[in-house]
């Protein structure tokens, strides 16, 4: 199976990890989800590698704060990573703001489940 080389979510670039989670424009799931997570989604410098960005969000927090913000940075990367595969395995597409819907309710059942991290 051959993969399109250009991204799935906007078709305007290559499509590699570091554009699919942080620079590509359908990214914007960043910054609608900034204000729902009281600043815990921060939109991403551009021009920032994803292990750089990653250890610069969680560098100088508490055990519990890293914990809570490494969760909802996991379940944004992640859901920016099912949509790209529901576009290219299902033909389906969601808007982002009905990604950051999904966000929101995988987070809901992660707290049902596990207890914590509280978010809400």
């Amino acid at each position: 199976m051959q993969c399109n080389p250009v991204c799935s979510l906007c078709s305007q670039a290559q499509e590699t990890a570091l554009h699919l989670i942080l620079q590509c424009p359908y990214a914007e799931v960043w910054a609608r989800g900034s204000a729902w997570s009281n600043g815990l989604i921060q939109v991403p410098d551009q021009e920032t590698g994803i292990e750089e960005w990653w250890n610069k969000f969680l560098n100088n927090l508490s055990k519990n704060e890293r914990r809570l913000k490494a969760v909802v940075l996991m379940y944004v990367a992640w859901n920016l990573w099912k949509e790209r595969n529901r576009r290219v395995f299902e033909g389906r597409s969601m808007e982002p703001m009905q990604v950051l819907q999904e966000i929101k309710a995988e987070m809901i059942l992660r707290k049902l489940a596990c207890g914590s991290p509280e978010l809400f």
